[in-house]
């Protein structure tokens, strides 16, 4: 991975169970004998209903929200956090990967990362604009301070465009949006075609613009750990949320990723794991890919499309956050290969 200096500009609740685009409500999609746990990958130093967080490297922890119970059924706690994320310490600043779907969940990781490293979060990263990575920021803040919250300009725009403006969910929109209290980023990356570097003092991290989960997604590299926080381009267990996918460059965007097997890969949702355990993602990728564009060639709509899609046992078991994700992903697919997104 070759990197650039990048550049910074500055600028200076929920109702009913939507989040991340997905009525959760109607949540997970699985059964006692499919259902699945997230296993831990490194040492957990904090376990609570609604999350826990491991050791993944030196000063480097993960945080993996919690959102299924034993049986598969969805964990209201874990609303909380709804989104995995983490915490990196150098000598001079610590930071925290995204913010939780609610205020809680980054108060809560804000005062592990004070009781970890004995000191407070200076910094916030957030991947994304999705409100379960962006709805709790406000729990960073300290009355009228907090730490400086870094975002891409087109992660900033649409936070102030999903969030901060007009609440109405458009006529046909498939989710409705949720609501939360935005705070807006205080530090912009404005230059969304280069890695940025980023002292913390006795460490360097990289900041990688992509996109494909969303227009535009952040990942963070701790070389010095071998750890990537990928955001929700990559998950784990859980079945992929197109919403506001670009498809071909999420395979794109995961290929970069995972293309070091032995780097640890800190995912948007479920378990922590090794790049090279995660093939199957990758293919599962691949193999909506390949039955969406038959879908679209034969003229189907995306709910015609997604009925008859089955993900192949060979795949492994990747439940359902929502009943509609598999036509949200044929749909995805229909607006790329309809020209209508680039």
């Amino acid at each position: 991975m070759k990197h650039h200096k990048g550049s910074f500009s500055r600028r200076g609740v929920m109702t009913g169970m939507a989040a991340t685009g997905a009525v959760l409500g109607t949540a997970v999609m699985s059964s006692a004998s499919n259902a699945r746990s997230f296993p831990a990958f490194g040492k957990i130093v904090e376990e609570q209903p609604f999350a826990r967080i491991e050791e993944v490297g030196p000063g480097v922890w993960g945080v993996v929200s919690t959102p299924l119970n034993p049986d598969g059924s969805f964990n209201p706690a874990a609303m909380a956090t709804l989104c995995n994320g983490g915490i990196i310490a150098g000598e001079d600043k610590v930071v925290a990967i995204d913010g939780s779907f609610r205020p809680e969940g980054a108060a809560w990781l804000a005062a592990q990362a004070l009781r970890l490293t004995g000191r407070p979060v200076t910094d916030v990263i957030v991947t994304h604009f999705h409100a379960d990575h962006t709805g709790g920021l406000a729990g960073y803040q300290q009355g009228s301070t907090g730490p400086e919250i870094i975002a891409t300009a087109t992660t900033n725009q649409l936070i102030f465009d999903r969030y901060a403006g007009a609440r109405q969910t458009p006529d046909g929109a498939q989710f409705a949006r949720p609501v939360i209290r935005p705070v807006m980023p205080t530090r912009i990356i404005t230059d969304e075609t280069a890695i940025l570097t980023m002292d913390l003092g006795g460490r360097t991290i990289r900041l990688h613009p992509l996109k494909g989960h969303t227009p535009s997604d952040l990942a963070i590299v701790v070389d010095d750990a071998s750890v990537i926080f990928a955001g929700d381009l990559v998950w784990a267990g859980l079945f992929h949320n197109y919403m506001d996918a670009i498809p071909s460059h999420l395979t794109t965007s995961v290929e970069h990723l995972l293309s070091d097997p032995k780097r640890t890969i800190v995912t948007g949702h479920g378990a922590i794991a090794r790049a090279g355990d995660l093939e199957n993602y990758l293919n599962l990728l691949h193999f909506v890919e390949e039955k969406a564009r038959a879908s679209f060639s034969t003229g189907k709509t995306p709910a015609e499309g997604a009925k008859g899609f089955v993900v192949p046992a060979s795949l492994g078991t990747w439940q359902l956050f929502n009943p509609r994700y598999y036509e949200t992903a044929f749909e995805a697919w229909r607006r790329e290969l309809a020209g209508e997104t680039s």
